[in-house]
């Protein structure tokens, strides 16, 4: 409305204008009348037998009829100022104020779809991080499950091959001892058998003591 201003002011001194230069033609014509429009109407009248009436000549000027001309565009205008121009103005005051309230409530909407789509794009680029990073993380976990697995799994095989094993070994060296107890009783008992008279108890003991050890000794554990 700021730039229509001006040329309201304008509109109205022009108006004005023409209104004091017509009102002054007029006023000039009436005091002064043309030669050729003067003798027109006098030979009108004396035609008719009427007496001439004055000819308004517009390029006379007449103080009176330009200042009431004045007075009555003065209070037109005033009137036309309170009940138009007034009207008017804040019609186009209250649009441009309107047009800019939208212009600002659009820009406002803009920066906030802006913020909105900066932020949701801002959380999809960390819910992808976190997505990342917890697949990272199972990834991780994964592999030292497989490994503790394996490591569990390793240390158990080990562990009963060790004892079955030892079991063997054990089971081996008791069944040797054992055999060579036997072997050693057989051949105690044989040899007392042959020899019954000349052992004593004492000396068939110490000779199954001694072919035990021996036998002992001689066993796969022991190599």
């Amino acid at each position: 409305m700021s730039a229509l201003q001006p040329f309201v002011r304008w509109l109205m001194l022009g108006c004005m204008l023409v209104a004091v230069t017509g009102a002054a033609s007029l006023a000039i014509g009436a005091e002064h009348p043309s030669d050729e429009a003067a003798s027109a109407a006098s030979h009108e009248a004396t035609t008719h037998g009427e007496a001439p009436e004055p000819v308004l000549n517009p390029l006379v000027f007449d103080p009176d009829l330009a200042i009431y001309t004045a007075i009555i565009f003065a209070v037109l205008l005033a009137v036309l100022w309170k009940f138009a121009w007034g009207p008017i103005t804040e019609a186009l005051d209250a649009r441009e104020k309107a047009v800019a309230d939208n212009i600002a409530a659009a820009e406002a909407k803009h920066e906030e779809a802006k913020g909105l789509l900066a932020a949701h794009e801002a959380r999809l680029a960390t819910a992808k991080e976190e997505v990342r990073e917890m697949l990272e993380e199972a990834r991780r976990d994964a592999e030292a499950t497989k490994s503790q697995i394996l490591s569990e799994a390793e240390a158990a095989a080990k562990s009963r091959h060790d004892r079955a094993v030892r079991d063997i070994e054990q089971a081996r060296d008791s069944a040797v001892r054992t055999l060579a107890e036997t072997s050693a009783n057989l051949a105690v008992d044989l040899a007392g058998k042959v020899i019954a008279q000349n052992l004593s108890t004492d000396q068939q003991a110490e000779l199954v003591r001694e072919a035990t050890t021996k036998l002992a000794n001689t066993s796969p554990s022991n190599n």
